[in-house]
């Protein structure tokens, strides 16, 4: 999903009932610096290509009486690329979704996510009916204890090289003020310093596909990339820190290094990699109330 960016980064930390819960927003803006990382362009070529990247995401969560929560919102996401001239590679790939999906519990241990992102998956501002694509996820947590939960879930989005991804994570608090969230895309070792800062350090692994535009492969020397779905998979690697603000308020700020970065035409048969690595720097705000 995100990319988009999740298969069950939201479970990693439900570890609470849904009965009794009241009507929530969730709030997230992401903003996203890459420098320039040498980049594989083809027919023995190669360039820097830097980037910049933000989200934003606005989920209302909805309980029906005292069972599961109806969740409704949208997710916009948009990458920019500075290019070597003429690379083969778009300088914008966008997406604009909604985000509908269910939380529910079953039995007395485990918590069931259901999310879609139905929406317009795009490297061209002309949208059609082929921008359209609805990837989706289906997690579920199991609660061992209040220090672990296991976490379970598929990942499936038609247009990607791989449609079904599946996956198996952990959250294991194994000491007083350590976490393990063992969870993708986001695995991470926690150190909570205190009640408002919490230090970590991981990796991050981003997956989203997109499709260019009709005359795309023509106005690059290559026909056949001429509407291509692209996969763009980035694998990162940092340290941040995470400060609650407020009750409702938090910010997250780190910084580290894209280990590779990938422009996949899968279909088209078209491959453009980065592993030079590229710094990177990343800028998180939250709300939730």
């Amino acid at each position: 999903m995100t990319t988009r960016r999740a298969i069950f980064a939201a479970l990693s930390l439900a570890a609470k009932a849904l009965a009794g819960a009241e009507i929530s927003h969730q709030s997230d803006a992401e903003f996203s610096l890459t420098s320039g990382a040498r980049t594989d362009l083809g027919h023995d070529r190669s360039g820097d290509v830097a980037g910049l990247s933000a989200l934003i995401r606005e989920v209302v969560s909805v309980p029906l009486g005292d069972g599961p929560q109806v969740r409704a919102g949208f997710d916009w996401q948009r990458f920019c690329f500075a290019l070597p001239s003429r690379a083969p590679l778009p300088n914008t790939l966008q997406s604009l979704s909604a985000v509908v999906g269910l939380d529910l519990q079953l039995f007395d241990s485990w918590l069931v996510r259901i999310e879609a992102q139905p929406g317009f998956y795009s490297a061209s501002g002309d949208l059609s009916a082929r921008d359209f694509n609805v990837p989706f996820l289906i997690g579920g947590s199991y609660i061992a204890s209040a220090d672990l939960q296991w976490i379970v879930g598929v990942s499936v989005n038609v247009d990607r090289a791989i449609p079904v991804f599946p996956a198996v994570g952990v959250r294991w608090k194994f000491a007083d003020r350590w976490v393990l969230n063992g969870v993708l895309p986001r695995p991470r070792l926690e150190y909570r310093r205190s009640k408002e800062l919490t230090l970590y350090g991981g990796a991050d692994l981003r997956s989203t596909s997109f499709r260019v535009s009709r005359d795309f492969g023509d106005t690059h020397g290559a026909p056949k990339l001429n509407r291509a779905v692209v996969d763009l998979t980035e694998i990162r690697a940092g340290v941040g820190a995470s400060w609650k603000v407020s009750s409702w308020l938090s910010g997250e700020i780190e910084a580290g290094v894209v280990a590779y970065r990938d422009f996949d035409f899968h279909r088209a048969d078209e491959n453009y990699q980065s592993k030079a690595g590229a710094a990177y720097g990343q800028l998180v705000i939250g709300a939730k109330f």
